[in-house]
C-alpha cells in the first residue's frame, strides 16, 4: 500500500514540477515574441498550471495517506518534516493565487495577468525547498 501511494506521491511531484518549469518557459518565451504571436503560446499558461495544480493535490493527498499509513500519524515527524510542510503550504497558496489569477484573466482582467510573474517565482521556490526539505526529512 505504502508503494503504491510513494508511487502517486512522485507522480503528483513529477506532474507539479513539469507544469510549474513547462510554464516558466512557455510563459518566458511568449515574452520574446511580438504581441500577435505570443497570445497562442500564452495560451499554453493555463493548462500547464492546471497540470501544476493536479499534481499539487495528488501529493497533498498521497502525502497525507503516507504519514498516516507508513508513519501512523504526525506525532513522529522529525523538524524537517516540518518546514517541509511550511514550503507546501506556501506552494499551496501560490497555486490557489495562479489559479485564481487565470480564472479572473478568462474574465476579461487582462490586468491580473501582471501578478503571474510574482507567483511563478514563489511557487518554483517553495516546491524546491520542499522537495529539499523532504529530503532531509526522510532519508
Amino acid at each position: 500500500m505504502t508503494d503504491t501511494l510513494l508511487i502517486f506521491h512522485f507522480i503528483g511531484l513529477m506532474l507539479g514540477a513539469g507544469g510549474g518549469l513547462g510554464s516558466t518557459v512557455v510563459m518566458g518565451y511568449a515574452r520574446s515574441l511580438p504581441t500577435e504571436q505570443a497570445e497562442p503560446v500564452r495560451a499554453v499558461g493555463p493548462t500547464l498550471a492546471r497540470m501544476s495544480t493536479v499534481g499539487l493535490v495528488l501529493m497533498l493527498l498521497t502525502g497525507v495517506a503516507l504519514i498516516a499509513f507508513k508513519y501512523g500519524g504526525f506525532d513522529a515527524m522529525p523538524l524537517m518534516f516540518w518546514i517541509k510542510l511550511v514550503f507546501a503550504g506556501t506552494l499551496t497558496l501560490a497555486v490557489i493565487l495562479i489559479e485564481v489569477t487565470y480564472a479572473r484573466m478568462a474574465k476579461g482582467n487582462a490586468k491580473a495577468a501582471e501578478m503571474l510573474p510574482r507567483f511563478g517565482p514563489v511557487a518554483g521556490i517553495s516546491a524546491l525547498a520542499a522537495v529539499v526539505f523532504a529530503a532531509l526529512a526522510f532519508h
